[in-house]
């Protein structure tokens, strides 16, 4: 290889380096953001079970604002991976993951719309069960989003072990579905719901299984960065 040559190709990779740098903390911080949404959602699933109407419309305009700042800053973070393209082998998959964590935090806040409605009937009531059954499939999604934190970490750092978390992410979701079944479940055994207060309560439920199949998504795709640095 000639010297100008060698020039050139440790150039790229320095150059992709620091745009993949950049692009990582930037996607980090979007997933700060869905995980402050999740937060407002578990609280305000608990306030709408305990009867705190008026506290389900105060989260429910956070999380709208958190999303809304999810969707500003998705467009920053395209742009500057649009720029940096001609340095970035993996281009594609990060846009990918940004459009997934864009979707999450959209299926997020669509999860707190409906429980935002329900509570605008006044009457409308989740039974102990259900509230426990939506607390997990939350937590579990807080979980999904923090895994999915130290995968991006890993990334450079030890891209073996991205494996080992991508499972832990996996089992995580599957737990989340086995409670989505139960929740229906539950739902169709409702009695003190009309047939609007079931929809919105079925809405709600699909919404937070769709969000936490958009991470899982996110994490197979940052697995698929992984595999190209082992």
């Amino acid at each position: 290889m000639s010297e100008d040559a060698l020039r050139l190709e440790l150039s790229i990779g320095s150059n992709e380096s620091i745009a993949e740098s950049n692009i990582v903390e930037r996607v980090k911080a979007l997933l700060r953001d869905v995980l402050q949404e999740f937060k407002e959602v578990l609280n305000q699933v608990k306030d709408l079970s305990d009867g705190k109407l008026e506290l389900v419309k105060v989260r429910h305009e956070r999380i709208r604002s958190v999303k809304n700042n999810v969707e500003n800053n998705t467009i920053i973070v395209m742009e500057y991976i649009v720029r940096v393209s001609p340095a970035l082998i993996h281009k594609d998959i990060y846009i990918s993951i940004v459009n997934g964590i864009l979707k999450s935090a959209e299926s997020c806040e669509a999860t707190s719309y409906r429980a935002l409605a329900l509570s605008t009937r006044g009457s409308a009531k989740i039974s102990d069960m259900l509230y426990l059954l939506l607390e997990s499939m939350i937590r579990n999604s807080i979980g999904m989003i923090e895994n999915l934190d130290n995968m991006l970490t890993l990334i450079s750092l030890n891209p073996k072990k991205v494996g080992e978390v991508y499972n832990n992410l996996v089992k995580l979701e599957d737990s989340i579905d086995d409670y989505y079944r139960h929740a229906l479940v539950e739902v169709v055994k409702t009695k003190d719901l009309d047939a609007g207060g079931l929809v919105l309560t079925k809405e709600l439920i699909d919404k937070l299984e769709d969000a936490a199949d958009h991470l899982k998504d996110i994490g197979t795709n940052i697995r698929y960065i992984s595999l190209h640095r082992i």
